[in-house]
């Protein structure tokens, strides 16, 4: 920012024409400043491209806006929601929620009222809850209040993980209804623990960690899946956002994979998309799981933490755990 600031007019003259004509590496890569220093311009430049960028480049794209921390960043990425795929529109999601900026809230309180979700995947419904949650968008507690609690002739309406979701974010714009919708509610305390994190003003990364991270007690073993082939990792790490493992081949699996967690006869299964870390390791982050899936990964955290309550950090202080 300084560097550009410097340079003046003639350096996002640039930017802008790198994004115009610019090869996909080249022209995602402008998005960061741009939102910064001249959104507008971005935001007339990048529709006409999108067509041309891959889920990697989107993914770039989206990462970008988050790195440039304009006070506005939800409301650029709402702009872009419809022309995302499938697979960046959670992540998007998310980071309008950490993004603190309300301007976005309308779009989100939309993607999470149960029956204008019904052409999205359940998982844009959950992440746009958390969302509204992280946002403490006041307007949109009437959704929540009947994800919670409408019923149907046996139990209730909506998915247990959606009813979590939906209390959390209560507990966050309410606290006090959110403390006695949890007790109606028939969930488990242990269950709303492992929750979405705030944004945090005094962390030093510009991009925040969005779930916690806890180190499990015993290793899972899963499996990569992509076009380029498969690759088996021993999981170490887990959140609800993700994961961290070791890789016990060197097999190439691309910038994206299916992954399947073995839990026995039950499994945890999602779409990823896939983060380098050193040697031999590997993250990923879940961008699309079916709800079942995504409580027996909330589980999996819980029973972690009822064994090794220490494995888990209240205040992350931006400091990768080993």
């Amino acid at each position: 920012m300084e560097l550009v600031g410097e340079l003046g007019q003639p350096a996002i003259d640039d930017l802008r024409d790198i994004l115009r004509t610019g090869q996909a590496r080249q022209a995602a890569s402008t998005v960061g400043l741009l939102s910064r220093l001249a959104v507008t311009s971005m935001l007339e430049l990048l529709p006409s491209r999108m067509g041309e960028f891959n889920r990697f480049y989107q993914d770039v794209i989206v990462r970008q806006i988050a790195y440039g921390a304009a006070p506005d960043r939800g409301r650029t990425l709402v702009e872009l929601l419809e022309l995302l795929d499938s697979l960046i529109l959670p992540e998007a999601i998310d980071e309008i929620g950490m993004s603190q900026d309300r301007s976005a809230s309308g779009n989100l309180i939309t993607l999470a009222t149960a029956g204008e979700a019904q052409s999205r995947p359940p998982f844009v419904q959950l992440k746009a809850i958390e969302s509204l949650g992280r946002l403490r968008e006041g307007d949109a507690v009437p959704v929540l209040r009947a994800i919670v609690e409408d019923k149907k002739m046996f139990g209730y309406s909506q998915h247990r993980e959606l009813r979590i979701a939906a209390i959390q974010a209560l507990s966050k714009i309410d606290p006090r209804y959110g403390t006695q919708a949890l007790v109606e509610s028939g969930l488990e305390s242990s269950e709303i623990s492992i929750a979405p994190l705030d944004s945090a003003p005094g962390c030093p990364w510009v991009r925040q960690r969005r779930y916690e991270r806890i180190i499990l007690p015993r290793t899972l073993s899963a499996t990569l899946s992509s076009s380029w082939g498969k690759s088996n990792i021993i999981m170490r790490e887990m959140s609800l956002g993700g994961g961290m493992g070791t890789r016990s081949d060197n097999l190439r699996v691309g910038s994206e994979a299916h992954v399947e967690i073995s839990l026995g006869v039950k499994k945890i299964r999602g779409e990823v998309l896939l983060r380098r870390a050193r040697v031999n390791e590997i993250g990923f982050e879940f961008v699309s799981m079916d709800l079942d899936s995504r409580y027996r990964l909330r589980r999996v955290l819980v029973e972690a933490l009822q064994k090794v309550p220490d494995n888990r950090s209240s205040n992350w202080d931006g400091e990768r755990k080993v």
